[in-house]
């Protein structure tokens, strides 16, 4: 059945790792947006998740410490799809 083969074929081609990355993106993402404004600019973007440590890079300080504030919170939410640790840097981008 299909069930069984498409498992494998993900593993052994390597997407595996990649929809692991995004679903620890995705969930991260989710959860963040929640503690700004409503309609506000992010603030913050994902830069890149490798070996259980999401590295997020903040637009502001405000925004790193808000989401600093509330690691806990979005690290359980995180936990569920394989994120173990969360990396703020301060990084404004354009």
């Amino acid at each position: 059945p299909i069930g069984h083969i498409l498992p494998e074929t993900v593993k052994k081609n390597g997407m595996a790792t990649k929809v692991a990355r995004a679903r620890v993106s995705l969930t991260f993402e989710e959860a963040a947006r929640t503690l700004l404004p409503q309609g506000a600019e992010p603030g913050f973007k994902v830069l890149r998740f490798a070996d259980g440590t999401l590295t997020v890079a903040c637009k502001s300080s405000g925004v790193a410490k808000l989401l600093r504030n509330n690691e806990v919170a979005l690290l359980n939410t995180m936990k569920e799809v394989g994120g173990e640790r969360i990396q703020f840097l301060l990084s404004p981008w354009r």
